[in-house]
């Protein structure tokens, strides 16, 4: 093979790193709140339902958008400037959450961010895909999710709760909104608008899309299944998320740089497993490495639950056991981008993400905090395990989309129709 030499300085990388850059700083801005809840709550006053009604605005403002502006990105394209734009409002919205006054202003706020946050998503993944070269697809789409547990799980938690106890919580949220502003005005001199007809295959017509097209994407069935798979996910991963931070501070009377440190190592686990677990599902198989991965997760709330009690054991466990939300990024979106018209990726990412924001993402910190007023802290472990449970089961159900599993089963004249619908 007489291949050139690409050099590191081309744009497909420079992209990928600013746009690593922005899915991050989405993920920071809205995790935030939590990290500062310790922070917030006493001020203004706020019980655990309350914040876990918080939480679920946010939900639900993120996934009705997302589908939303995603859908109508992939009819009438101009991602880039839809995507300039959003970042924009929701710096603006994190700017505003340090002058809110109460309750009522916060949710209002959370909602604003929420709308404008969701579509990012896939607007950056569908564009990562039409700018990536074939062979680094998966590895690219990898990446930008992995931003969200290094600035969010990991960085965030540090940052905000070092400026809240310097300063105040409300400063944290003002040095939040400066990097958006930043990226936005840098995305629009540096990026150019994705060309997603130049990804269409062989067999496929450069066409406008269809609204017949439009509705075979739910009708397929890794993307129905993804769907429901996000539900419980999006359950797991925000009722944990919200409220690890206050049974750490509370049950385990964690001071602010105690649970900082252990949200950061939480937050590191994520990164590292959410490269890690889709590097290798290019080599072994999508299906292969995430059924083990979704059964991992069970466990990583109750080991907060049984041993929060030893600081060390549980830092070192909480990064092992965060390898259960390695499989994210596949179901989350590069299996559904695998299984639909690419034309249409940012749809199949939208409506998972609509479909879990709006049901796991809002009952799941609701019902959460409810059962922890009612009862203790550590109820809201038991509903993010059983969550678990359920997603692992539905994950059974996936059918393969790694390139290496279908040209061997095509090879061997089995076939597999990753777009099969019901």
């Amino acid at each position: 093979m007489n291949k050139v030499k690409q050099s590191f300085f081309r744009y497909e990388n420079g992209i990928l790193i600013i746009l690593f850059l922005v899915f991050g700083l989405v993920f920071m801005d809205r995790l935030s709140i939590i990290y500062l809840f310790p922070f917030v709550a006493p001020e203004l006053g706020l019980n655990n339902t309350q914040m876990g009604m918080i939480v679920g605005a946010t939900s639900i403002a993120w996934g009705l958008s997302t589908l939303i502006f995603a859908s109508l990105s992939d009819f009438i394209g101009k991602k880039k400037k839809t995507l300039v734009i959003f970042i924009l409002i929701f710096s603006v919205a994190t700017f505003s959450s340090g002058v809110i006054g109460g309750l009522g202003s916060l949710i209002m706020v959370r909602l604003l961010m929420g709308a404008s946050e969701g579509p990012v998503i896939p607007l950056i993944q569908s564009s990562i895909m039409a700018e990536s070269t074939p062979s680094r697809r998966g590895f690219n789409m990898g990446f930008i999710q992995s931003a969200a547990p290094l600035l969010g799980n990991a960085i965030a938690p540090i940052l905000v709760v070092a400026i809240a106890i310097s300063f105040n919580w409300r400063y944290a949220f003002f040095a939040l909104a400066i990097p958006g502003i930043i990226l936005a005005v840098i995305l629009m001199f540096y990026m150019r608008e994705p060309i997603l007809h130049s990804q269409l295959s062989k067999g496929e017509k450069r066409q406008k899309p269809t609204f017949n097209e439009y509705k075979k994407v739910f009708k397929t069935r890794n993307v129905w299944l993804s769907m429901l798979i996000a539900v419980f996910y999006m359950m797991y991963l925000l009722t944990f998320t919200s409220f690890m931070p206050l049974f750490l501070s509370g049950v385990s009377n964690y001071n602010e740089s105690q649970y900082g440190i252990i949200l950061g190592v939480f937050g590191i686990g994520m990164f590292f497993w959410q490269l890690l677990i889709p590097f290798l599902s290019d080599k072994l198989g999508r299906k292969t490495v995430m059924i083990p991965a979704t059964f991992v997760a069970i466990f990583l709330p109750l080991a907060i639950a049984f041993f929060h009690s030893n600081v060390v054991v549980l830092a070192l466990l909480v990064f092992v056991l965060t390898a259960g939300m390695g499989g994210q990024p596949l179901y989350l979106a590069i299996i559904p981008s695998e299984s639909v018209s690419r034309a249409f990726a940012a749809t199949a990412i939208a409506a998972i993400v609509l479909t879990g924001e709006i049901i796991g993402g809002t009952i799941g910190p609701v019902l959460a905090g409810v059962l922890a007023d009612k009862y203790s802290l550590y109820s809201p472990l038991w509903v993010a395990s059983v969550a678990a449970a359920v997603f692992f089961l539905l994950s059974l159900g996936i059918k393969e989309t790694a390139p290496i599993k279908v040209s061997k089963s095509k090879q061997s004249g089995k076939v597999i129709d990753e777009t099969t619908t019901v």
